[in-house]
């Protein structure tokens, strides 16, 4: 019929964009997924490096700072019992869409001879 020429472009450019908007939001949560990996990454790096350092005599959360910039995060919180290291690191994500994402991850590490009394 007459009337109806045309209207397979109309839902073949529907179905592109319903596509296309999947495929942006399958591509925010991974970078999103990769961004909590990164900081929990950096987190577990930095706990380890001041425990590290602490055995050694060396100041831990100064350790644990330098590990976790030259990781990409910010430590936002190190407290040192013992040799015993709990971090807490941040990390912000490039802004997408008018919006800044930020995740916070903390971590936690002791001596390979630790003994919780």
């Amino acid at each position: 019929m007459r009337w109806d020429r045309g209207s397979a472009s109309v839902h073949a450019l529907w179905v592109v964009v319903g596509l296309t908007l999947v495929a942006l939001l399958v591509v925010q949560v991974v970078a999103l997924v990769q961004l909590r990996h990164r900081a929990a990454a950096a987190a577990d790096l930095s706990a380890l490096a001041a425990t590290g350092a602490s055995v050694q005599g060396r100041d831990g959360c100064a350790t644990a700072e330098q590990v976790a910039r030259a990781n990409g995060a910010d430590l936002e919180d190190c407290r040192m019992d013992l040799d015993v290291a709990t971090v807490t690191t941040r990390l912000r994500a490039e802004p997408w869409w008018g919006g800044e994402w930020i995740t916070v991850q903390r971590a936690r590490a002791a001596p390979v001879d630790y003994v919780d009394p």
